[in-house]
């Protein structure tokens, strides 16, 4: 196996973090994963519970990072993104797990005892529990200490640092907005057969089933959402 090929050394560190955030701060209590990266529209991550299947019929979940948000700079909230999407998978396989993308209560408290502040707003003073949340890291929290001693093999060696600029887009902020709501993107309600086509990024609930709608590449998946005051990883 070639340690210089990109995909092995970027995959072998996902792993490895994995597996310290699993130790350190899950007692090693959670299963394996599809570890994987995903470009979801404002989303820093997500959880997809039984999303992978074998040639044997067993089940796995997934847990995703969005590259776009993997900076330079911003090691530590990508890693939070990481335990963040962790703490669902320890959810799901708690007692009466929430409806899908619902972040609840005791996910909320898992949460803050691992040293990420659950908030709407990914600030102080945000809501706690809720469909779309972001968080923040607790100063001086479990989690906060488990990074600073984090060792340098569970560091991803690649980022997604190529802005728009870099590669020569010189495309205006209103064109890239007017694009994007060309791209019609169908979203279906879990628990009908109610579909509705709009741009990306959309929140829709049906209220006969009182579902969130979920986007046709993203169902049945609990994200952790870009929010503006966040400083995204």
């Amino acid at each position: 196996m070639n340690s210089t090929d990109p995909t092995n050394a970027q995959f072998a560190a996902y792993r490895a973090m994995w597996t310290y955030f699993n130790t350190v701060l899950f007692g090693g209590a959670l299963g394996d994963v599809i570890l994987n990266f995903s470009r979801l529209a404002r989303s820093l991550g997500f959880f997809a519970p039984e999303r992978w299947r074998d040639v044997g019929d067993q089940v796995t979940h997934e847990i995703s990072l969005n590259p776009a948000h993997l900076k330079r700079d911003n090691a530590k909230d990508a890693a939070s993104t990481l335990v963040h999407e962790m703490a669902h998978l320890w959810r799901h396989g708690q007692p009466n797990p929430p409806r899908n993308g619902y972040h609840d209560r005791q996910w909320a408290d898992k949460m803050e005892s691992l040293g990420l502040m659950p908030s709407s707003t990914a600030a102080p003073g945000g809501a706690r529990v809720g469909y779309r949340m972001s968080h923040y890291i607790i100063p001086g929290g479990e989690f906060e200490r488990a990074f600073e001693q984090m060792p340098a093999e569970c560091h991803l060696p690649w980022t997604c640092g190529i802005d728009d600029e870099a590669r020569g887009d010189k495309k205006s902020k209103k064109a890239k907005k007017e694009a994007a709501r060309k791209v019609k993107v169908k979203y279906s309600c879990p628990g009908c057969e109610l579909n509705v086509w709009g741009r990306g990024g959309l929140r829709l609930r049906c209220e006969d089933c009182d579902e969130e709608l979920v986007a046709a590449d993203g169902a049945a998946v609990d994200e952790c959402t870009a929010a503006p005051d966040r400083k995204a990883a």
